[in-house]
């Protein structure tokens, strides 16, 4: 070899030689991925063409446009932009189609399509290829192989199992609210719902609601999920090798390592267990097994079928799918029915009339709560507890519109958007649970909180009892208001999260007791359970016919009026009526009372003691009882009252001989459901102790009183407010007529088709409540949120009436506007207590608001009202809303009620 073969300029020139090959190599692999990537590009937009799109960055696509705080309000706006479904692109090269509509749905859920391989691919490390992820034979082989794993023979356990684990939960929320009673519930029931999985499905013994791994796993489930989310989003993470490197990574690496250490110590724990003498042999006798076993079986009896990886991919599966999900949603209907107080407490009393005296929840229950469930499932509805699903399609798909998609296409089906469509749903963020109500229809895929399809959630029977389970004995445990200094943000994260937790503020309910208006303690409880059953929706709807037979007697009668005066006092006309109406419906009345003298009679002895009492309390010499006595007021009050009983024990006497006569016992208790008389008077035939003579009577006074003076009060006033308003008025009549044209009669479905007149009747009882005032003496010592306080055995006023015109609370309080209670519209939970409220609200409201309804219906078709300028109503608080002077309306008959409305 010669010297200068070796020279440093020769070895040099080699090297640059190699660089240069190397970097034109290089620079052709990235001429070459380039021009793929541009293919791709234009293959998408060729592709998702049919589709709308926002304007995108050619490289970050939409990404700022969804950040991770602002995701679903900017995906709402899209919705109603894009009603069907839209494009989102991820990055430059990566595109997906957004669907939100029933029928794109129904068509995508129908077919065999795989889950998205780049999804699948970031969720493999954490779960492993589990039922979430297999596809095609394999997945029906484990999902035919587990099914048994949710026969109802085995769900029917678990449901003590539940409350067990709901009660410990429970338990540990009362030390934390006796402390400060603002709670963040997400991470608490996240415990509470893996406690009970780990029980049910994985046979664990004890509580994991207080262990610290369990904590620990908690935490990495949340952190996994999070870190999947952040990588989706990011193009430099796509890459496996690169993302390793990275410190999410890394904290990827770790948190799913706890998992596995998490799902790993379960599987060896229950093949210990399995291995004790006798006990292998004690769970094959078993009719059926329960998850784990299932799995550890088919592994013991046929070594091929499942493999360690198979059996802890199954596990870690299940174990996140059996608590995360449930835990998002009990946690976000907890939080829609502490921000719907109403509609809670209507939950309450229906789980109270279930569960009274302390009775255990079992199976049989969960069925018996037919308005706890609509709650839940329009809770659902707003908060799905899986935000988001997705497919990549294995072949070309065209949808009914004509729009088609190309195989290979992404397609996520947004259940957040299909659930807040304000085309399948119409007023989508107001929570209505009559949605859901028995009858209702909707799309087969317009309600998806367990997906669709043949791979639908194999466990939503599990969870929904599990829903109801934790609903219910949280409602019967405590009162529940949303913390209005930190509002819930839901972020769709795997699961729907909130980004600052769901934070409640939690009242611990005394022990429930005596009854209705004036009973206290136990004795108010069950009385007020005995009774919740009389206002059952299958017991109201028939009452709407009476109410409306009774509101035309009523207006007949004004016709005959007004044919000789236009000017009527209307609220004796509306008294009787509002007393024909409850009498029938609530104490088995026949025949009408608005002509009968002894109605008459009873109704002015009401409007009597209700003055004689409010002019007892403004003297102070009348107080004592003795000395009252002996007084003129005395006498009057002593008569007054003695007419009123005298009125009640003839209805009661009454009825007790109708129900002696021969098969009237029979027939009546063979009801599903007995009217409110025939409650009281079967509890004493069937428990002589139950109820006394005394007790009987009472609560007949109470709601013979209750049932009619206070809805006379609000139907009142609601003309009143209506007449005073023409241009109102005039809105509700067309509403109304548009409904009942042609002579329709009104009927329980049309009374949620009347928005606009319920939204002028909740505002007239703003201005005007029926009951304009409620007290309460203190029991024990209160710290107000302002920090003042008062100690026991204070007398506390609450005004109704001033709180309905306070202007900090109501902003031109004095103004008719009910655009207050248009749809959307937000306000303090307590704002508006037409009803009262807490656990002793009313319990005949929704019977109230029903007649409400029917009485303005019926009258605004037969009548133009308008104020009488010579005699303005005073309004004055006796008992009910009442006026000094009357209530005095001009009345214009209309002809051909049901006829042309711009005749009217």
């Amino acid at each position: 070899m010669s010297v200068s073969a070796l020279s440093p300029s020769r070895a040099l020139g080699g090297v640059s030689g190699l660089l240069q090959v190397v970097s034109l190599h290089g620079l052709v692999l990235l001429l070459i991925k380039a021009a793929q990537l541009y293919l791709r590009r234009q293959w998408l937009l060729k592709a998702l063409h049919h589709f709308p799109s926002p304007p995108s960055h050619w490289f970050y696509g939409h990404k700022r446009e969804f950040q991770e705080e602002g995701e679903l309000p900017h995906l709402l706006k899209r919705v109603e932009k894009y009603p069907r479904a839209c494009v989102r692109w991820m990055w430059g090269t990566r595109a997906l189609l957004l669907v939100y509509d029933p029928d794109y749905m129904k068509m995508v859920l129908g077919r065999s399509d795989p889950k998205a391989q780049i999804i699948h691919r970031f969720i493999k490390p954490w779960i492993g290829t589990g039922l979430l992820l297999l596809e095609g034979q394999t997945w029906f082989q484990h999902r035919r192989m587990l099914t048994p794993a949710f026969h109802y023979d085995i769900l029917k356990p678990y449901v003590g199992i539940m409350a067990d684990s709901v009660r410990v939960m429970l338990d540990k929320w009362e030390e934390l609210v006796s402390q400060d009673s603002h709670l963040e519930i997400f991470g608490h029931v996240s415990l509470m719902t893996l406690d009970t999985i780990m029980k049910c499905a994985f046979s664990q013994q004890g509580s994991v609601q207080t262990d610290r791994n369990s904590q620990s796993y908690i935490q990495a489930i949340k952190d996994v999920s999070h870190l999947i989310i952040s990588r989706l989003r990011n193009a430099f993470h796509q890459n496996d090798l690169i993302y390793r490197l990275t410190p999410e990574g890394h904290w990827n690496h770790r948190a799913c390592q706890l998992a596995h250490q998490h799902t790993d110590a379960v599987i060896k724990e229950r093949k210990a267990c399995l291995q004790k003498e006798g006990e292998l042999e004690k769970v094959r006798s078993r009719r059926h097994l329960d998850f784990l076993d299932i799995l550890l079986f088919a592994r013991m009896e046929n070594g091929s079928s499942l493999s360690d990886e198979d059996l802890r991919a199954e596990v870690d599966t299940f174990m996140f799918e059996g608590h995360d999900t449930t835990a998002s949603g009990i946690s976000w209907i907890l939080y829609a029915l502490a921000s719907h107080p109403e509609h809670q407490q209507r939950c309450r009393e229906e789980i109270q009339s279930l569960l009274a005296d302390g009775a255990s929840i079992t199976w049989d229950h969960l069925d018996q709560m037919p308005y706890t469930t609509m709650c839940i499932k329009e809770a659902m509805r707003l908060y799905p507890p899986v935000p988001v699903i997705s497919r990549e399609l294995s072949k070309p798909i065209t949808f009914p519109d004509g729009c088609s998609l190309p195989a290979g296409i992404l397609v996520s089906l947004s259940i957040y958007g299909l659930h807040h469509n304000p085309k399948v749903w119409p007023n989508p963020e107001v929570f209505d649970p009559t949605r859901f109500a028995p009858g209702s229809t909707r799309h087969s895929h317009a309600f998806l909180p367990f997906s669709g399809g043949s791979r639908n959630c194999i466990g939503k029977q599990f969870a929904m009892n599990e829903l109801k389970v934790a609903v219910a004995l949280t409602l019967l445990r405590f009162e529940l208001s949303p913390d209005s200094s930190r509002v819930p943000v839901p972020m769709p994260v795997i699961v729907l999260r909130s980004k600052n937790g769901i934070y409640l503020q939690l009242r611990k309910l005394s022990d429930p007791g005596t009854g209705l208006l004036l009973l206290e303690g136990q004795t108010w409880f069950q009385h007020r359970r005995m009774l919740t059953p009389a206002f059952h929706y299958d017991i109201l709807k028939p009452y709407v016919g009476i109410m409306a037979d009774s509101v035309r007697v009523m207006l007949d009668k004004w016709e005959e009026l007004v044919s000789q005066d236009s000017h009527l006092e209307i609220f004796g006309h509306v008294s009787l009526m509002t007393l024909d109406t409850i009498m029938k419906c609530a104490f088995s009345q026949q025949g009408s009372v608005q002509t009968d003298r002894n109605s008459q009679s009873y109704i002015q002895a009401i409007k009597d003691v209700s003055h004689l009492i409010t002019s007892r309390l403004r003297n102070a010499f009348h107080q004592n009882d003795l000395i009252y006595r002996l007084t003129p007021e005395g006498h009057w009050n002593h008569r007054a009252c003695q007419l009123a009983h005298q009125h009640t024990d003839a209805v009661i006497k009454e009825r007790k001989v109708r129900l002696q006569k021969e098969g009237e016992l029979e027939k009546v208790r063979s009801r599903r459901h007995l009217d409110f008389l025939d409650i009281l008077l079967f509890a004493r035939m069937e428990n002589g102790s139950s109820l006394s003579d005394e007790d009987l009577r009472a609560e007949v006074d109470t709601f013979m009183f209750e049932g009619h003076d206070t809805t006379a009060s609000g139907i009142s006033w609601i003309l009143y407010a209506l007449a005073s308003h023409p241009e109102h008025q005039q809105r509700c009549r067309e509403e109304i007529q548009s409904l009942l044209a042609d002579g329709a009669s009104i009927t329980w479905d049309h009374l949620d088709q009347m928005p606009y007149t319920t939204m002028c009747i909740k505002e007239a009882m703003r201005l005007y409540p029926p009951v304009p005032v409620i007290s309460r003496e203190l029991s024990k010592p209160i710290t107000f949120p302002d920090g003042h306080s008062l100690p026991a055995g204070i007398l506390v006023s609450l005004s109704i009436y001033g709180l309905h015109h306070n202007p900090k609370v109501w902003p031109n309080p004095e103004v008719f506007d009910p655009t207050r209670f248009a749809p959307g519209s937000t306000r303090h939970s307590h704002a508006f207590l037409p009803f009262s409220g807490g656990s002793r609200n009313c319990i005949g409201k929704q019977f109230a608001m029903n007649e409400l309804k029917v009485a303005v219906a019926l009258t605004l078709l037969r009548f133009e009202l308008s104020p009488d300028p010579s005699r303005v109503p005073v309004p004055t608080p006796i008992m009910v809303l009442r006026s000094k002077n009357g209530i005095h309306l001009q009345l214009r008959k209309l002809s051909d009620p049901g006829g042309d409305k711009d005749k009217l």
